[in-house]
């Protein structure tokens, strides 16, 4: 027995050892439960960091990328606007020139009329002198009718009268100052455009015209020599949209209307401004800039290519690519690696947690099964003790009564008659009590028939109703498909009863008393068997909202003679009783109990064998709440 006894003590302390130390490991001591085993696919958080270690440096390249090309696209529009400058002084100087020369020659022929102009041969020659400058195609002299008096060079017969012509119509009606013609000028019918002034008399009156038609090839020349950048694009354009120069050349005139981008920006900005449009001509699509020339009608406009803007910020890329690229593969393979070692990590620790539990539960079942073994060995001991005292009081009370039986009616003192009387129903109690503690003891034979246990209870209601008083309010919940039970009659009502004059002492000041019957399957244990195996019992739950017992008395629920009532007022034998019928049945029993919350009391009996099966009695596991 000490041995026994320090075997429960070490494997107790074994116990406790196992659990703390799964409780450091998990986080959670004394936790009862493992959960699934981790799988070895990625969990959200492992897959949210791989994203991560992608999307954070694409972000970042994406990040620098942007703000490259912007500072790509602010060095190409001040680049145009260094080239569009360029395009306007060259353009400027070109226009101020031509405005020279025209007040030039207005100077030269003032005074003279025009047959003095028509037959000046110094004129002619003057003229002439001005035509071989390379901005100048050539120069007429109009009169106010619309004549050419005057010329550097010969001119068709056509352009001989210009009466009606638009250009010469439109002057008279201007103010002093210049104008900008077409981009083919309808006075010498050459390719260009002109640039004309009015000329008036003393008075102010309209006195003809002088133009000049500028050569186009020179303005062309200069717009060729901007820029290296292939596909770029420079123009002169009047403010009606007339491109008056192009460079590369136009194959045929072309005119903005006023919805295309150009137009649409010098209205927003008439001095100077950058837009993006695609060619008029070749569809490429440009970063432009243009700028006013002066206080005239005039536009230079410079535009590149947009692949010559991203030139340089793929070269960029490309180069944040070579040192990005690398880096976020490097961080992508720590990333993996790093959450492939924690996902081994927390398969191990699963490993090693579920291990410790599997030894926990053996520590926990050895140690029950050595208590349940140790509560047995108590209960055979008092039964066979209780059983060989009973038999041999039993003895001794059958020669008490027989002799007591022959006192009976033979006494001449009605005194004396009572006496005997009273000591024969003292034996008679005294028989009840031995045999409950043969009973107890097994020693008393069971007189086992099938049952319908909801039958037994049905027309037990009465006799249970009477038992726990009025006070007390009874339920019954008896399950439909209840399957049939091997059980003395006698004992199983016994049995109830007890349980419900056990009750009733709870409940004092009135309760409920429920009853319930289930079908159940409880883990079989014997030895060689399944561990995994079970066998089939009807349970009857008997519960009740009483006082309830203390952990101490509850430990000590079902031993015979120990009772927590008044003395006089119970023999500590009830659930004694209870517990030796349910296991003599081939069942058990199971208390559940807490100080102030009531009692329940579960009875598991045995399912009835089918005919041929086997008799063998099996040890049954009783749920982890069970006290015997």
């Amino acid at each position: 027995m000490r041995l026994r006894q320090a075997w429960c003590r070490i494997a107790r302390g074994l116990s406790a050892a196992v659990k703390t130390l799964r409780g450091r490991i998990t986080g959670a001591a004394g936790a009862n439960e493992v959960g699934a085993r981790p799988t070895r696919s990625f969990a959200w958080p492992s897959r949210l960091l791989l994203v991560a270690a992608v999307a954070v440096p694409l972000s970042l390249l994406t990040i620098a990328a942007w703000q490259n090309f912007r500072l790509e696209r602010r060095e190409a529009e001040q680049r145009i606007n260094i080239e569009t400058g360029e395009l306007h002084e060259h353009a400027l100087n070109a226009v101020q020139t031509y405005e020279l020369i025209l007040a030039w020659i207005d100077d030269r022929i003032r005074g003279l009329d025009w047959d003095r102009i028509e037959q000046d041969a110094g004129l002619q020659r003057f003229l002439s002198d001005l035509e071989t400058l390379p901005q100048i195609g050539a120069v007429v002299l109009l009169d106010p009718n619309g004549r050419i008096r005057a010329s550097g060079r010969p001119l068709p017969p056509a352009a001989a009268d210009l009466s009606n012509s638009n250009a010469s119509m439109a002057q008279k009606g201007d103010a002093a100052g210049i104008s900008i013609g077409g981009p083919v000028d309808p006075l010498t019918h050459l390719s260009g455009f002109d640039i004309r002034r009015r000329r008036s008399t003393l008075d102010g009156s309209f006195d003809g015209v002088i133009a000049i038609s500028a050569r186009p090839e020179y303005f062309a020349n200069f717009f060729s020599t901007v820029s290296s950048d292939e596909n770029a694009s420079a123009l002169l354009l009047r403010d009606d949209g007339s491109v008056l120069v192009r460079y590369p050349p136009l194959v045929a005139p072309l005119v903005f209307s006023s919805d295309r981008p150009v137009m649409r920006a010098i209205a927003t900005s008439p001095d100077h401004g950058v837009f993006w449009s695609h060619g008029g001509t070749d569809g490429v699509q440009r970063l432009f800039g243009y700028r006013r020339i002066g206080k005239y009608p005039l536009y230079v406009a410079f535009g590149i290519p947009k692949h010559g803007v991203l030139a340089r910020w793929w070269a960029n890329l490309i180069d944040y690519l070579l040192f990005a690229v690398p880096a976020s593969l490097g961080l992508l393979c720590m990333t993996l690696f790093a959450v492939r070692q924690l996902q081994r990590q927390r398969i191990a620790t699963w490993r090693w947690r579920a291990t410790a539990q599997r030894l926990t539960r053996e520590m926990d079942r050895r140690i029950q099964a050595e208590a349940e073994l140790h509560q047995a060995q108590k209960m055979e001991a008092l039964g066979r003790l209780t059983g060989g005292v009973a038999h041999d009081f039993n003895n001794l009370l059958t020669v008490l009564q027989g002799c007591l039986e022959n006192l009976s009616g033979r006494q001449s003192e009605k005194k004396l008659e009572a006496r005997v009387e009273m000591a024969l129903a003292t034996v008679e109690r005294a028989e009840k009590l031995t045999s409950q503690l043969l009973t107890f003891a097994r020693r008393r034979p069971l007189t086992v028939v099938r049952l319908d246990l909801n039958e037994v209870l049905r027309q037990m209601a009465e006799l249970l109703a009477r038992t726990v008083g009025s006070g007390i309010r009874v339920e019954t919940d008896l399950a439909s498909d209840l399957w049939e039970v091997d059980a003395d009659a006698t004992q199983l009502e016994l049995a109830v009863i007890n349980l419900a004059i056990n009750s009733r002492d709870a409940m004092p000041a009135g309760g409920l008393l429920r009853v319930r019957t289930f079908n159940t399957a409880l883990p079989t244990r014997v030895s060689g068997d399944d561990p995994t195996s079970t066998t089939e019992f009807v349970g009857l739950e008997i519960r009740d909202t009483g006082t309830g017992m203390a952990p101490e008395v509850l430990a000590r629920a079902f031993e015979p003679f120990f009772t927590s009532k008044e003395p006089g007022k119970g023999t500590g034998l009830g659930l004694s009783i209870v517990y030796g019928f349910a296991q003599q049945s081939g069942g058990s029993a199971s208390i559940r109990s807490e100080v102030g919350r009531g009692t329940t009391v579960i009875l598991f009996l045995p399912r009835a064998r089918e005919a041929g099966a086997s008799e063998k009695p099996a040890l049954i596991g009783l749920p982890s709440d069970a006290s015997a």
